[in-house]
């Protein structure tokens, strides 16, 4: 077990399905989502299983799919990691995750890249400039279990669940110094994320809707007076 494991864990938890019968590892993403593919779960991938997984572009879904066929890493991850196979109604953080501080903070790096979001309000303002880190997971010991590595970890959180969507639980963190703290700490590697959060540095505020294209063409924009 090391950090490049632990993230990859928490990407699988995230976006990720482990077949119930055939040794088949799929992750999921949007179509924003191929950099961070190209980039960063592909390489972990190939360090973690020594395998080079396939990635396609489903365009009846507006999606990119991972997937890897590979017996000896399916048996890693359920036999050493003990992962679970099939629908993650019934996952759980793996108890390796928690041995220590660097493992949770890679673990949620994984997890927020895939299945978190970045989200800003008004409150009293015309822009949206109050941030708010977020997780939504369908309820499962691994929704309910969260909370404990936020808790470890020293993040102030907010907890919910909305029995309109299904019952997901929503996990926030919310406010300048949190979200400044979360970046930091836990370096989400999702451009998706990413952009969001030096845009909002640079212009103290976000524009909701935005493109991953316009926020970086944004980004590195000189401005002239």
């Amino acid at each position: 077990m090391n950090e490049k494991t632990a993230e990859m864990v928490g990407i699988i938890l995230g976006d990720g399905h482990l077949h119930n019968k055939s040794n088949l590892i799929t992750i999921v993403g949007s179509l924003e989502d191929l950099d961070y593919y190209d980039k960063r779960v592909i390489p972990l991938m190939q360090n973690i299983f020594k395998k080079t997984p396939t990635l396609r572009r489903r365009n009846d879904r507006n999606a990119y799919y991972l997937m890897l066929y590979c017996k000896n890493s399916m048996d890693y991850l359920v036999n050493q990691i003990k992962m679970k196979r099939g629908a993650k109604t019934n996952a759980s953080i793996p108890k390796i995750v928690t041995l220590n501080k660097k493992f949770i903070k890679s673990f949620l790096r994984g997890l927020f890249d895939t299945d978190g979001c970045l989200k800003f309000s008004k409150q009293t303002s015309n822009l949206n400039y109050y941030p708010r880190v977020q997780i939504a997971l369908r309820d499962s010991p691994l929704a309910q279990e969260l909370g404990y590595l936020f808790d470890y970890l020293g993040f102030r959180y907010g907890k919910w669940k909305e029995d309109r969507f299904n019952g997901i639980i929503f996990y926030q963190i919310s406010g300048k110094k949190n979200t400044e703290r979360w970046f930091k700490e836990i370096s989400p590697q999702n451009p998706v994320h990413t952009s969001k959060y030096e845009f909002w540095q640079k212009f103290g505020y976000y524009i909701p809707k935005s493109s991953l294209a316009f926020r970086k063409q944004s980004l590195t924009q000189k401005f002239y007076k």
